[in-house]
């Protein structure tokens, strides 16, 4: 069973990259009604995709709060730096 720690890490890196994803496709936000509880299902991923489905049900049922369900197939690898073309040499002493 997977731990409220290691689901809370994976939905906040989720719910973050969907952010990111909704500021580059401002048109879909129309589809994320305000306040909505997002929860995502990934393939292969059977334990977070019942804990998250299990929190979303909890929180429309309980808190008639709207639901959204977001369907990934993962994650890209990180980008890594953005730095353009850095370039490292010894500093001079200061005086």
């Amino acid at each position: 069973m997977i731990g409220a720690r290691e689901y809370a890490d994976k939905q906040l890196e989720l719910a973050a990259e969907f952010g990111k994803f909704l500021f580059e496709h401002p048109d879909l936000e129309d589809d994320v009604p305000e306040d909505a509880f997002v929860y995502f299902d990934i393939p292969g991923e059977t334990e977070f995709n019942r804990y998250s489905r299990e929190l979303a049900e909890r929180q429309q049922r309980e808190e008639g709060v709207p639901v959204v369900l977001v369907r990934v197939k993962g994650l890209a690898p990180p980008q890594g730096s953005r730095l353009i073309e850095p370039v490292i040499e010894p500093a001079v002493p200061f005086t």
